[in-house]
């Protein structure tokens, strides 16, 4: 399977649609020429590839590396499943939408609805792992269904709203909303979120053995290559927190009959 590294030559001033770059139909390019002639919609425009980006081969294995400020850039990773997608640099809208495995490695900030459902899709990310270095925009993990999302910054609006299962750290700030309409699935904060009691349960202190596993698990990448450069060493100093000293969690969301946890250090 062949590995691409693409360099954005110019900054973009127009939406792009970036679905047609996947790790799959990339692969299955036998030379640069053939990444070139692909078409990304830009703006109301049809541009190839190679007008934007610089395109070569990688060494990594089952990778797809994409360098430069990719704000505009939407829908990136949607409906990945295998490999791994690096991003240096920010990302637009809608990155990692219904992703089913693999990784997405975001060195910068991720736009709004990431790993969600697009359109009339009604499931977001299923499997698969997301690391984002800095932070989020809003509906983030939005119908998560499992999967493992990991932000080292910030979280807007909406955070793991109408989630089924999975599991969300973030380290930074959140803002409203966290957890609404959640049926399953766990949301790990640095503190827990004002939320109505009608909704969610008072908070109860509790330990798991599951916490150790998954900060072991996060020290373990953050130590290894390629998750050096997109190491979330807060999220994880957050994680092992809990795992040493327990957690305070709340459940709900009620409204929907939902027993998904948001957890904090206790």
């Amino acid at each position: 399977m062949n590995s691409w590294l693409l360099e954005l030559r110019n900054e973009v001033n127009q939406d792009v649609d970036a679905s047609p770059l996947t790790l799959l139909d990339l692969a299955a390019c036998h030379d640069a020429d053939q990444v070139n002639r692909i078409q990304l919609r830009c703006g109301d425009q049809t541009r190839d590839v190679g007008e934007l980006f610089s395109v070569s081969k990688s060494t990594a294995k089952n990778e797809l590396r994409i360098c430069g400020n990719l704000k505009r850039f939407h829908r990136l990773g949607i409906q990945h499943r295998v490999g791994r997608i690096v991003v240096e640099g920010d990302v637009g809208h809608y990155a990692g939408a219904m992703m089913s495995g693999g990784e997405l490695l975001v060195s910068g900030s991720a736009g709004d609805f990431l790993a969600a459902p697009v359109d009339a899709y009604r499931s977001g990310m299923s499997a698969g792992r997301i690391r984002v270095h800095g932070s989020v925009g809003h509906y983030a993990g939005h119908r998560l269904r499992r999967g493992e999302i990991v932000v080292e910054g910030s979280a807007g609006d909406f955070l793991a709203s109408h989630t089924i299962a999975g599991t969300i750290v973030v380290a930074g700030d959140v803002v409203g909303n966290c957890g609404y309409a959640m049926r399953r699935g766990t949301l790990i904060l640095n503190a827990l979120p004002t939320t109505s009691r009608t909704r969610f349960s008072p908070p109860i202190e509790s330990q798991s053995p599951f916490f150790a596993l998954l900060a072991k698990e996060l020290s373990a990448a953050d130590k290894t290559q390629p998750y050096q450069a997109f190491a979330c060493k807060k999220a994880s100093q957050l994680v092992e927190q809990i795992a040493d000293q327990g957690y305070q969690s709340i459940r709900g969301d009620f409204a929907v009959g939902g027993q998904g946890e948001i957890i904090s250090p206790g």
